[in-house]
Order: structure tokens, then C-alpha cells, then sequence
């Protein structure tokens, strides 16, 4: 697990690196609005992914136990059942995406792109079909703990095909070039998916016979995928509409940072997933309960490390990478920061969740996404950017902080609400003395004019020590945070 998480962080580093390269070509050569566009395009191909359902959740829970026991029989059916759904995803999708055309005018006005929008849009419609056809080898090695393998083919090819774009970006400053080398990037993961796939899984073959188990699933998980589209792809579609084009392209640079932190975790999630839904399967709710507290804590302080080092760091890396003409106020990025904090803590909620085939929460999902939409409306009408980002972080608070917790403790732990009452509110308060302890240690350390990488690099690395030592201080008055230390310690010995 050590390597894959290695090798893993240091893939994520290098993508990210040539990610945020490639975002500073393309801002310098074709525009802020043109960088807008793309971000607009993939928030609305996710709500034509809603077609998929949330069958890759389902057919991942469906094939642990099958793999794990090598029930070939069984792996054929299930393979051979998504196979022939994501066929026909692929297929609505596409028919969508062009019925879809007439409505990219309404969503983008800009004289300077012209007719050449419906070409963009197509071509990433064509894109996302392509992926249809090599996701069913994602879910099957993902599921049978083959995670390295699968991020090292995606990142090895995305970083080849990101070197292509920022070479072709300078010298022809042409978007259509850009957008191609997406669909090659798509077609040379499918290749090389399908080729592992002939080479090591020969066992599994075409059936006819339907695996139907997975239709109950896929029906509660579709109510969860509506919920997570409007909370988490909602935001540039408002800002759009109510602010501009060109500050989806400034607050997409802030959401590019904060992707990538974002990434790094759901790597963890991806490599951990697999383990705690095995490990559920094999013990008892008290053991389970044990093992979520002592990661939970983990999470805890690490989310808190990185969002405190975000929040301090973030202004003068945007400065320095793309011009400070494109800074938000320190509001905006309190925010910003604030939900990437309630994103890391849910994680491992989210984990033992799903890992315990928990689905049929059907009506949580739909109550976020109406308090997310209601509210970032709202207040996105009256006060523009810092409200739709409020309607999320008030969701996410009321539903994935209070409401999902404690069904979970309910449902999956046998623990009522008094505990999580205990546990949480001992959360809140080591989070409440953790943020008073970084006020007043960090201020001295505070810097202004930061106007190189050498710069922000020794500046960053100064506050991230001093934010993980301070934190690491004030967590030790959590006895599961304590007990991973002497465990940790006496292995070492």
C-alpha cells in the first residue's frame, strides 16, 4: 500500500505540474474566456453522465465477493451485464449531446468564439462517449485491487498527451488541437486497458444471462448521483449565468488547485476502498466502528493540515502563476477553502457507506441538492460568487456532516445518536482549538510580496511544517489520534 500511495503522489505531482502549465498557455494564448468554456463544458457533460446512474459503485460492490472467492461464473455475468449498459449510456449519451447543441448558445455568449462552439462541444461529447468504452476494465481492476496499474495507465498517458497540448497551445494557439488530443489521450487508455484485459482475465467470457441484483443498487445510487451532480456541478453553471464567463475562468483556476488536493485523496480513497469493503465483509460492526474512528482522526488532521497550508498559500501561487489581474478576495477563498475542508472529512464516512452496500439513503441526496441549488441561487442573485459557494458549504453541512453520519452510525456501526453527538462535538472542539492555536503561531510567520517559486516554495514548506506541527500538538488530545502514534511507534521499535 506504501508503494502504490508513493508512486501514486508522485504521478498526481507531475500531472498537476503540467496540468497548471498547460492552464497558464492557455489563458496567455487563447484567453481567460476560452479556459471558462472548457470548464463550462465539462460541469454539462457530467449531467449527461447522469445517464450511467451510478453504475459503477453497484458493479465495483457486486464484484468483491465474486473476485475474492474466484467465482468466474459469476465475474462473467456481471462484466458481461455493464458491458452491454454502458454500450447503451454511451449510445444516450451521444444522441443527447447533440440534441444539447441549440442550448451552448444560451449558456455562452461570446462573439469571439463564434459557430466554432457546437464543433468544441461535439468533440468533447465524442470524448466522453469514448471513455464508455473502456470503463467496464476500470471498475473489474479497480475492484480487484489492480488501483496502481489502472492510475499508472491514466496518468502515464495524460501526462504524454498534456506535454502535446502546451507545445501545440504556443505554437498554433489552436483549441481544436487541444480537444483532439483529449479523444487520443481517451482512445490510448482503451488500448492499453483492453490489451491487459485479454492478457490476464481470459477466464471471464460473454453471457447472455443478466446479472439483475445490480438494478436495486443502481436505483438508489442514481437518487446519490443527482444529489452529488447539483452540489458539486452546479457552481460554474451559476456563475455563468449570474456573473460571467470570465470569472468561471478565474474561479476555475482556484478549483484547479484545489482538484488537485482533491485528487490526491481520492487516490487514497481508490487504493483504501477495496480494503475497508473487504475488511467490513469480514468483521464485526464493533471492529469496523474501531478502525473508522482511528481513520476518520487521520483524515481529520490531515484535511485540516492541508486546508489551513491552502488557505495561507493559495493567493500567492495564483500571483505568481497566472498575474494577480486574476486574485479573489480573502473571502471568497475562505470559502473556497471551507468546503475542500467538509470534502476531505466526508471521505471516510462516504467509505465505510458504501463499502457496506449501505445505498438506499435515497432521500438525502435529493434533500442536499434542493438546500444547494435553493441557496446558492439565492444568495448567488443577491451577493454573486461568495453565495453560490455559501449554498454549497450549508448543504454539505447540514447533509454530509450531521444527517449521513448518523444514519451510517445507525446502519453500519450499531451506534446511536448520543455517540455521535460524543464523537463529533469532540471533533468540533479539538477543530475549534486547532484553529485558535494556527491564528496565533503562524501569524509571525506570515509573509507578503512573494514574487518568485523559490519564494513561494521555502514559504510554503515554512508554513505547512509549522501548520503540521501545531496540529499534530493539539490532535494528540484525541485518544484514537494518540493511539495511532504509539501503534505507529512500537511497530517502528
Amino acid at each position: 500500500m506504501k508503494k502504490e500511495l508513493i508512486l501514486n503522489f508522485i504521478l498526481t505531482i507531475l500531472i498537476s505540474i503540467f496540468s497548471f502549465i498547460q492552464n497558464k498557455y492557455l489563458i496567455k494564448y487563447m484567453g481567460i474566456e476560452i479556459l471558462g468554456m472548457m470548464k463550462l463544458f465539462s460541469e454539462l457533460l457530467v449531467y449527461l453522465n447522469i445517464v450511467e446512474l451510478g453504475l459503477g459503485s453497484a458493479s465495483a460492490y457486486a464484484l468483491y465477493k465474486p473476485l475474492a472467492n474466484n467465482n468466474y461464473k459469476q465475474i462473467s455475468i456481471i462484466i458481461s451485464t455493464i458491458e452491454n449498459i454502458y454500450k447503451k449510456i454511451g449510445l444516450t449519451i451521444l444522441i443527447l449531446g447533440f440534441l444539447c447543441i441549440p442550448l451552448i448558445s444560451y449558456f455562452i455568449e461570446n462573439p469571439n468564439i463564434g459557430n466554432k462552439i457546437y464543433l468544441y462541444w461535439i468533440l468533447y461529447v465524442l470524448n466522453t462517449v469514448i471513455t464508455y468504452l473502456y470503463i467496464k476494465y476500470i471498475i473489474l481492476y479497480t475492484a480487484n485491487q489492480e488501483f496502481i496499474f489502472v492510475r499508472s495507465v491514466q496518468s502515464l498517458s495524460k501526462i504524454i498527451f498534456q506535454i502535446l497540448q502546451i507545445i501545440f497551445i504556443i505554437k498554433y494557439s489552436s483549441f481544436l488541437i487541444y480537444i483532439i488530443f483529449l479523444i487520443l489521450d481517451s482512445l490510448s487508455q482503451f488500448i492499453f486497458f483492453k490489451f491487459h484485459y485479454k492478457k490476464k482475465y481470459s477466464y471471464i467470457v460473454k453471457t447472455s444471462e443478466k446479472y439483475n441484483e445490480i438494478k436495486t443498487d443502481i436505483k438508489n445510487l442514481f437518487y446519490h448521483k443527482i444529489g452529488s451532480l447539483i452540489v458539486f456541478n452546479t457552481d460554474l453553471i451559476l456563475i455563468t449565468k449570474l456573473v460571467s464567463l470570465k470569472f468561471v475562468g478565474i474561479y476555475s483556476s482556484y478549483l484547479m488547485i484545489i482538484l488537485a488536493i482533491k485528487t490526491f485523496f481520492n487516490i487514497l480513497r481508490g487504493v483504501m476502498y477495496p480494503r475497508i469493503g473487504r475488511y467490513i465483509a469480514k468483521n464485526s460492526k464493533e471492529k469496523i466502528y474501531l478502525t473508522f474512528k482511528k481513520l476518520n482522526i487521520l483524515y481529520l488532521y490531515m484535511g485540516l493540515v492541508i486546508t489551513y497550508s491552502t488557505f495561507i498559500l493559495i493567493t500567492d501561487f495564483i500571483k505568481i502563476w497566472i498575474g494577480k489581474e486574476y486574485i479573489l478576495s480573502k473571502n471568497i477563498t475562505i470559502l473556497i477553502c471551507i468546503s475542500l475542508y467538509i470534502f476531505i472529512t466526508r471521505l471516510v464516512i462516504g467509505m465505510y457507506k458504501e463499502g457496506s452496500g449501505f445505498f438506499d439513503d435515497t432521500y438525502l441526496p435529493l434533500c442536499e441538492a434542493c438546500i444547494n441549488f435553493i441557496v446558492s441561487l439565492t444568495l448567488g442573485i443577491k451577493i454573486g460568487l461568495a453565495g453560490i459557494i455559501i449554498g454549497t458549504i450549508t448543504s454539505d453541512i447540514l447533509i454530509m456532516t450531521i444527517f449521513r453520519p448518523i444514519l451510517v452510525f445507525k446502519r453500519c456501526f450499531d451506534k446511536d445518536i448520543k455517540e455521535y453527538i460524543k464523537v463529533y462535538g469532540n471533533y468540533l472542539i479539538l477543530l475549534v482549538i486547532s484553529l485558535f492555536c494556527l491564528n496565533i503561531v503562524t501569524k509571525p510567520f506570515i509573509r507578503e510580496n512573494i514574487n518568485s517559486w523559490l519564494d513561494w516554495i521555502i514559504y510554503a514548506t515554512t508554513i505547512s511544517v509549522i501548520t503540521g506541527v501545531v496540529l499534530f500538538i493539539v490532535f494528540l488530545l484525541n485518544k484514537e489520534f494518540r493511539n495511532i502514534i504509539k501503534v505507529y511507534l512500537l511497530k517502528k521499535k
